[in-house]
């Protein structure tokens, strides 16, 4: 029964249309991976000012606040594939014209958090469409099973991306980075272009109307609501870690660009291992407890990482990290959608990449703003600690149970994520 049951998990690539997206997606997860890395990097060799370094995040982050619900809307109405194939265009043309400020010597921290936000508005675009679209490639049957490969997907990209990515600047420069990240939006074209029977999109409402009607019932659902503040008590306290390893890793622990992309794989390795561990996890504890014991772990690394500058402690503390993560926004996305009506569906995971989104772009500003005024390193314990406590208060409110959760069903792939199929 075990086997019949891992064959199925990799059922879903017997069919061609799935099996192309899956690949042209990871590399763009890839590219991705190695550009954010890339790019951090260059942010902290730029400046040495923590708020500026925190502004890369928050310009990455920022669109999604605005826009992602608005896509939401807009993909429940139009023909996505054209929709996807068009973003992928905006995003080769802002990444190559990013390539060549680089390579004419024009690029600064404020150009840089400039094509930043732009790439970030194509990403905001791009998720929920991409969200939307699983149902559609591949047979009902086998719906979990794609989830399941999606997650592998983005965690393998999330481990092999930053150890490319270092290979690449150290030989070649962030150039050459931003050349692979542009030519990997080509992959996701053309893997869209043979997508021939694509789903016509719905009779066009008022978007007013259903962006109302969305809102209002996100607001009537007790559980979608109680679900957004444990995903804002969470966010609010990571996102520290994405807005200053770079500085962390340059300034604090004194390392080179190596040893900074080895501590993204480490990251990465921790989060595959994890989503993994999420079926176990799964089986015996709750929703409420999982998401409690997982934050609670992060909690405690991002606490150690303020205490040691030991790189070879860092990586196993990093590594752990990854695990927390992976499980506390597996269980998330797992609960949005469970919580989310099918009819309403496109609109609730666009809230939720919003609020997912919204809350790291706002707390990677202040944390910045904080960061001018007291050490980067006493901020990491504040942002510990805040977390410790926060989490732990929402474990007297209790997440109602999503019905039929399994490891199979895990997305593993949070909303950071940019290009992936879920």
């Amino acid at each position: 029964m075990s086997q019949s049951k891992s064959t199925s998990i990799f059922s879903p690539f017997q069919e061609e249309l799935f099996r192309t997206l899956w690949v042209a997606a990871f590399i763009s997860n890839v590219g991705t991976w190695m550009q954010n890395v890339g790019v951090s990097w260059v942010a902290a060799t730029l400046t040495t000012s923590p708020l500026m370094i925190s502004l890369i995040q928050t310009a990455s982050s920022l669109p999604a606040l605005f826009f992602s619900y608005p896509a939401g809307v807009i993909s429940d109405q139009s023909d996505r594939r054209k929709l996807l194939m068009a973003l992928q265009v905006f995003l080769f043309v802002v990444v190559m014209l990013l390539s060549l400020f680089t390579e004419m010597h024009l690029l600064g921290i404020h150009l840089l958090i400039f094509f930043t936000f732009l790439i970030g508005l194509g990403a905001a675009f791009t998720t929920p469409i991409w969200q939307a679209i699983t149902p559609e490639v591949i047979t009902p049957a086998r719906l979990k099973e794609a989830i399941a490969l999606n997650g592998v997907n983005f965690n393998l990209a999330r481990a092999v991306g930053p150890a490319l990515g270092g290979i690449i600047l150290t030989l070649g420069g962030i150039q050459s980075i931003f050349v692979f990240n542009a030519v990997s939006f080509l992959f996701l074209i053309g893997g869209l272009y043979r997508w021939k029977n694509a789903v016509s999109p719905v009779k066009s409402i008022e978007f007013r109307k259903t962006a109302i009607a969305g809102l209002q019932a996100a607001n009537r659902s007790k559980p979608f609501r109680h679900l957004l503040i444990r995903t804002i008590s969470f966010t609010a306290f990571v996102s520290i870690l994405f807005a200053f390893l770079p500085q962390l890793s340059k300034y604090e622990w004194k390392q080179n660009s190596g040893q900074y992309t080895w501590l993204w794989v480490s990251l990465g390795i921790g989060a595959l291992v994890g989503s993994y561990l999420y079926g176990i996890g799964n089986r015996y504890l709750k929703a409420t407890q999982l998401i409690f014991f997982s934050c609670e772990l992060v909690a405690i690394c991002l606490f150690l990482l303020s205490l040691t500058a030991n790189f070879y402690l860092l990586l196993g503390i990093l590594f752990i990290t990854g695990i927390g993560w992976i499980n506390a926004t597996s269980m998330m996305n797992v609960l949005a959608q469970q919580y989310s009506p099918t009819e309403l569906k496109g609109r609730f995971l666009a809230i939720n990449v919003t609020v997912f989104q919204g809350s790291i772009a706002l707390s990677s500003l202040g944390w910045g703003y904080l960061s001018e005024l007291v050490t980067t390193l006493t901020v990491l314990k504040i942002a510990a600690v805040g977390m410790a406590i926060g989490c732990g208060m929402l474990l007297f409110f209790p997440l109602e149970e999503a019905e039929d959760v399994s490891s199979e069903s895990v997305a593993c792939a949070d909303p950071l994520v940019q290009f992936h199929l879920q």
